[in-house]
């Protein structure tokens, strides 16, 4: 099972986890990604070899667009050929560059690049990317790049060790598998893939180190319920982190309603949130319905990272912003 497969499979399951627990979990149960990188000396003409192939990647990544097209050609196992059906669906249904508004940020800039709502596969997916407002101060990395072997433990941990999952640490890893960078792996000090200490992976360490998370789920404003979904985040070397979401539309169905019904039955302690549930479908039935769409509020977090700092503070804190837009059915709406 690959990374991505696990993280998919994980969210599918944590509908009611807190974003912490859940990060934890997936975080002790990824795979190692890589062996560590030796540090060494390299020649003159090797490192602007180096340098030309890192501005050839740079270039070649600023002319493609990573959006859900992208991701089923590049990320996805199997990719269209495997799901033929869903794939149709999905870009039968796509709009690219949906109207939308960010609250105020002065850290990061959030764009919606494409949404699809494909209501015969009771899906609605979405590609945004993120990008420092200040790239000449900020850095920008994923939260989930951060100890995905699940060793930091902080105090108490070893402040020596080199290889992943071997041993708890008292520091975090940074992680980069950035996806258009092909290295050497052994050639250029140490940089991807790999991971190591935070500072030590950077592009820059004098920057200031952001880092984004996606709580794993789009609220439905308006009254309507909110969706959990599946989530893939990968970054690319201009520095900016990509993350390809899937909801659930299943609420879309008045079988719905008799599922949660089912649930508060079986679960009584929780039956007042089921029937919250329910009522929430069924506004936002009434809404889909009246041709409003589906009106939605993509939620995210963005921390400013230091060596050091507070672990709670570190995945709670932070500042938090919005992105709000409608997506109607494709079929409906101009592409």
């Amino acid at each position: 099972m690959t990374e991505r497969e696990l993280r998919e499979r994980i969210s599918h399951m944590a509908e009611e986890i807190p974003p912490e627990t859940h990060r934890a979990f997936l975080s002790a149960a990824c795979e190692r990604k890589g062996e560590i990188i030796v540090k060494r000396k390299i020649s003159r003409g090797l490192a602007i070899t180096l340098a030309l192939v890192a501005v050839a990647a740079v270039a070649i990544a600023t002319s493609i667009t990573y959006n859900q097209e992208w991701w089923w050609q590049n990320r996805i196992a199997g990719g269209k050929e495997e799901y033929p059906e869903q794939y149709q669906a999905i870009m039968a249904n796509l709009i690219n560059n949906p109207e939308q508004s960010q609250s105020e940020d002065n850290l990061v800039a959030i764009t919606i690049q494409d949404v699809s709502w494909a209501s015969e596969a009771d899906a609605l997916t979405i590609s945004f990317k993120a990008v420092p407002k200040n790239p000449t101060l900020y850095e920008l990395h994923g939260m989930w790049d951060l100890d995905p072997d699940g060793c930091y433990i902080g105090e108490g941990g070893s402040t020596t060790v080199t290889e992943a999952g071997d041993e708890d640490r008292a520091m975090h890893w940074l992680w980069r598998n950035d996806v258009d960078m092909e290295w050497p792996e052994s050639d250029w000090y140490g940089h991807i893939p790999g991971y190591g200490p935070v500072t030590d992976m950077m592009d820059d360490k004098n920057k200031h180190l952001l880092l984004i998370d996606f709580g794993h789920e789009v609220e439905l404003i308006t009254g309507s319920p909110v969706m959990a979904g599946s989530m893939d985040e990968f970054r690319i070397s201009t520095g900016e982190v990509i993350f390809v979401i899937e909801c659930d539309l299943a609420w879309l169905h008045e079988e719905y309603d008799q599922e949660m019904m089912n649930m508060a039955k079986k679960h009584p302690a929780q039956k007042e949130h089921f029937e919250e549930q329910i009522a929430l479908a069924q506004i936002g039935r009434s809404q889909v319905q009246s041709g409003e769409g589906i009106r939605c509020a993509l939620k995210y977090s963005v921390v400013e990272y230091t060596e050091g700092m507070d672990d709670l503070a570190l995945y709670t804190g932070g500042t938090h912003g919005t992105v709000e837009f409608v997506v109607k059915n494709g079929e409906d709406d101009e592409k």
